[in-house]
């Protein structure tokens, strides 16, 4: 690595340098396409302020802006989330990021965090992990002890017709189960559900997806309670957003969720989409099964054990 410049000055930001973080992290993160309005959703609209902090911080060089890094701090959980982080080409291998992850692993420490992921967000993240063609952003993940642990994929639908969800609803109604459109009324057994089954994670997303005008979460009912879910457009609404979706274990193999995952497409369609992103995905079989979906990319997570020292976080071995 070149020796790093002097003259880094890293600071807390708000939303007024958006200009200037937008410019950095659209010239870097070329295999994503986002608009400022969706960067500053990821950057400064958090949906949990009693839960999780949320703080960005501008690496500038001779006073020109260079790089950024998110930071997100669950206290209650001493856990934390490297969020988007982006250097400009010109200033990589300079020891910009370096800086900007000095900065934020100190705000860890000072919050009492013991585990840090990249990305991956809860109920607002750009990317569900890290694209590996990212190949610096691996290389600096690594070098800061953090650890791959897993990885994920994202699915692309296309939507090109309308799905028929008329006879699979009947079959439903026959055993009882009522697919409809979540509404105000719903909030308590939403509440109900998630607490029982899901956890508060997916009831942020759920509240998220509620927000639109009509609310863009469907559900299916049984003896009067939530059974499954699906939802949309809580957030990355211009990539055409899908999820989160779940159905309790004993209502799985009904084919309730795929009605739900119809409702939801189809929704999209009429909004003017012409595909649906389906993020972090688990069950690719079903997708590809039910829409077709294909897998466009895959992701690396990677995970950060402060409990540990740095020096005691060696690179992964894997590759």
């Amino acid at each position: 690595m070149a020796n790093p410049p002097t003259n880094v000055r890293v600071r807390p930001v708000d939303r007024g340098a958006l200009p200037e973080l937008y410019d950095i992290a659209a010239g870097a993160l070329t295999l994503d396409r986002f608009s400022a309005e969706l960067l500053a959703e990821k950057l400064f609209e958090n949906p949990r302020p009693g839960r999780e902090e949320y703080a960005v911080y501008l690496a500038e060089v001779e006073h020109r802006p260079v790089g950024m890094m998110q930071s997100i701090v669950r206290r209650g959980d001493a856990r934390a989330w490297m969020g988007v982080f982006a250097v400009s080409a010109a200033y990589r291998r300079q020891g910009v990021a370096s800086r900007l992850f000095e900065t934020v692993s100190s705000e860890w420490a000072a919050a009492g965090v013991e585990s840090a992921e990249a990305m991956a967000v809860p109920g607002n993240y750009l990317l569900p992990g890290i694209d590996p063609r990212y190949t610096e952003a691996l290389c600096l993940l690594e070098r800061h002890g953090f650890e791959r642990f897993k990885d994920c994929a994202n699915m692309v639908a296309d939507l090109h017709k309308e799905f028929d969800t008329g006879p699979d609803e009947e079959r439903l109604a026959g055993l009882g189960i009522d697919v409809k459109r979540a509404g105000p009324s719903d909030h308590a057994l939403l509440k109900e559900f998630f607490d029982r089954d899901f956890g508060e994670d997916w009831l942020v997303e759920a509240d998220l997806a509620m927000r639109n005008d009509p609310p863009a979460l469907h559900i299916a009912l049984k003896n009067g309670h939530i059974i499954a879910f699906s939802a949309h457009s809580g957030q990355n609404r211009e990539w055409g957003f899908f999820g989160p979706m779940g159905t309790t274990p004993a209502s799985r193999g009904t084919g309730v969720g795929r009605v739900l995952l119809w409702h939801c497409l189809n929704d999209l369609r009429r909004a003017g989409h012409r595909t649906s992103l389906i993020p972090w995905v688990g069950p690719i079989g079903f997708y590809s099964r039910y829409v077709s979906a294909r897998v466009t990319r895959v992701f690396w997570r990677y995970r950060l054990d402060l409990r540990r020292g740095a020096s005691e976080n060696p690179p992964s071995a894997r590759g």
